[in-house]
């Protein structure tokens, strides 16, 4: 039987008003075609008209259940024919509302978030949600071009971005090589104070694998265990290159002590550490611009110098004196 792909389901859709970018499409075919035929869990925050609940109802149609979060109150009066999609009214990262979804499932295989793409949402969803992801799942965060927009808590320097959040996260999932005493949640823990959420370290160690794909970032869950670089595997047996390698085989990398590293003892960077790029860069400008200044007053001094009733007068003595100076030179 064949399958429609998402686009031609969008395509063909007549029910409830749906909007995604069309670069989604190939990529979620991608990303889901491991899940279509299986009984998962997924949980879509932010549905507006509610189209995209009967989209993945015709994709997955194996599901458990397909739950919608939405603050709007509005999307409480959406129904739908298929008895395996429910709606959650409420804001996503409140303790509240976050139970009343547990309580539909508590644990998904996916999770998408297309709620206010305010990057402090973004955060905390992620800090409330990422842990009732099941191993093998995906989170998927949508619109992350949100997260360079004053409007949403971003800026392409902004620290606290939700993309500088995701990040961060690359260096997490290299954790064991760091070379340093400090904890996966050290490295989050001025982005956490600001948005006052957390999240455990142990789960954080769950992370397998974070994608970038313009305006998405697909974080992927395994065991802690699957995720550690894993022993040396050395094969073959001739060593004509570069001999007296085999004994590595079976070895696990050990990081090199990086406390003297000014680049790694330090501290990521936060709005604190710009003002002070900021004033610093100020301070030499306003060197350079007194510096501009006394240069055009020397100028200035000297053409008076030259241009005077005095400086006229004496320029016959001037030129006898540098005759005589020849003179003597010759001599």
């Amino acid at each position: 039987m064949h399958k429609h792909n998402l686009e031609q389901l969008y395509t063909a859709h007549m029910g409830k008003s749906i909007d995604k970018w069309s670069l989604y499409f190939r990529e979620y075919d991608r990303l889901f075609a491991c899940y279509r035929d299986k009984p998962i869990n997924l949980l879509e925050i932010g549905i507006m008209n509610g189209g995209s609940l009967e989209i993945w109802a015709k994709y997955f149609t194996h599901a458990l259940n397909l739950i919608g979060c939405d603050i709007n109150p509005a999307c409480g009066q959406l129904s739908y024919d298929e008895t395996n999609i429910k709606v959650v009214i409420g804001d996503a990262t409140d303790p509240i509302v976050s139970n009343h979804i547990f309580q539909h499932a508590p644990y998904f295989d996916i999770i998408i978030d297309d709620g206010s793409h305010q990057s402090s949402d973004v955060i905390k969803s992620f800090t409330r949600y990422f842990p009732h992801l099941m191993a093998g799942g995906l989170y998927i965060v949508e619109d992350l071009h949100c997260s360079y927009w004053s409007e949403f808590n971003g800026g392409l320097f902004n620290p606290y971005s939700s993309i500088s959040f995701f990040k961060h996260l690359i260096d997490i999932i290299n954790y064991e090589h760091w070379g340093d005493s400090k904890s996966r949640q050290d490295i989050l823990k001025s982005i956490f104070e600001k948005y006052q959420c957390t999240i455990n370290t142990d789960v954080l160690a769950e992370i397998h694998s974070i994608e970038f794909i313009n305006s998405l970032c697909i974080i992927r869950k395994e065991p802690a265990i699957d995720n550690s670089l894993g022993p040396r595997l050395i094969g073959g047996v001739t060593e004509s290159v570069t001999p007296a390698h085999k004994h590595l085989n079976g070895t696990c990398n050990i990081a090199p002590d990086q406390s003297k590293n000014p680049f790694t003892v330090g501290t990521p960077s936060s709005p604190e550490g710009i003002t002070l790029k900021t004033k610093s860069l100020a301070e030499i400008q306003i060197q350079i611009n007194n510096l501009k200044q006394t240069v055009i007053d020397r100028d200035h001094l000297v053409h008076e110098l030259l241009t005077s009733t005095s400086w006229q007068i004496t320029k016959p003595l001037r030129l006898l004196g540098k005759y005589l100076q020849k003179l003597k030179l010759k001599k």
